[in-house]
Order: C-alpha cells, then structure tokens, then sequence
C-alpha cells in the first residue's frame, strides 16, 4: 500500500553531509554509517529488539518516534515510515505532533509525547509532574521501554542533525526490520 508523506514544515538537514561518505558506498546515510559497519549491526540488532519485543504499545511508539523526530530535527526519521507500526498510525496521526495538545490524542498518548519532548530537549527538562503523569497511563517496565526509545532515537537522529545527514530524496521512506535495507 503506498504512503503519502503527511504535509509537515521541513525540520532538518539540508545539503550534503558534513564529513564525506566511505567511498563506494551509495546513499549519504549508509555512506557516512559505513565507515563503522561493526557498530551499526550492533545498533540494529539491539533496535530491532525495541521495536519488536516490547511492552510498549506500538502506537506509542510509533507516534514518540515521529515526536522525537521533529524535536531533534532529523529529516530521515521525518520521513521514515516503519512497516511494522502500519495499522497502528497513519499519517494524519502525525498532523498535530508539534502541538501535542491540538492532536486528537488520548491522554495517554499526550502524557508520553509531552515527556518525549521534554527529554529530548534536555533530560534536566522532565518534571516529577510529566513522570506522575506517565504513570497515570503506563506501567513502569512501558516508562522505561519509553525512556530507552527516547534515548536511543533521539540519540540517532542526532547523529543524524550534527552530521547533516539528510534523506536521499523527499520520497516516504518505509522501513522494514524483516528486510532491513537503509
């Protein structure tokens, strides 16, 4: 089933990356990753892992993952859709995630974006308040698997925003961990 990318102000890299990619190599992301394959297969087993074996609901993640995204400013996530959160979100679900309150979000959902945003910006940033809120909706092992994915995304994607990696193309990118190609 084909995607349509959801109408969202360009966040992000612009240009060419800011160190060359390995020669031979095609495609910036893959170019620049190249250069530590050892690391990136050890990054990919151990995300393949949260995004498939967790306690977290897939929309909460999914929806985090795209808030992370645009809080960090990397367009390769922005543009990345991943095949397994299919049926969970759909691109309207993304209209809204920079002004968390004016989505159609569940209370749940909003207590997680908020906290997402939050970390994201600096981890100094999350209240007592935003964790009481979480725990409201989510149960400990979710806040953790939440904090994980938070840490781990946002760390990636900025990668991503330092290096100035931006996508190939502007072309909806769907992500499978099944067949994982960059």
């Amino acid at each position: 089933m084909p995607h349509e990318k959801v109408a969202l102000p360009d966040i992000g890299p612009q240009g060419e990356p800011r160190i060359d990619p390995k020669p031979g190599v095609p495609g910036k992301f893959n170019g620049i990753m190249a250069w530590r394959p050892d690391l990136m297969e050890a990054f990919f087993t151990f995300y393949a892992r949260l995004w498939t074996d967790g306690v977290l609901p897939m929309r909460v993640k999914d929806l985090a993952r795209m808030k992370i995204a645009r809080t960090v400013g990397c367009r390769i996530c922005q543009n990345t859709r991943f095949k397994l959160a299919e049926g969970h979100t759909v691109e309207d679900d993304y209209l809204a995630i920079d002004t968390i309150d004016e989505g159609s979000y569940t209370d749940a959902e909003k207590a997680a974006l908020r906290y997402v945003e939050a970390f994201c910006l600096h981890p100094e940033h999350v209240t007592d308040e935003m964790v009481a809120d979480l725990r409201r909706h989510f149960d400990e092992p979710q806040i953790v698997e939440l904090s994980i994915l938070v840490a781990t995304v946002g760390g990636f994607a900025g990668i991503n925003a330092a290096l100035n990696i931006a996508p190939d193309d502007e072309e909806l990118q769907v992500f499978d961990f099944a067949d994982p190609v960059a």
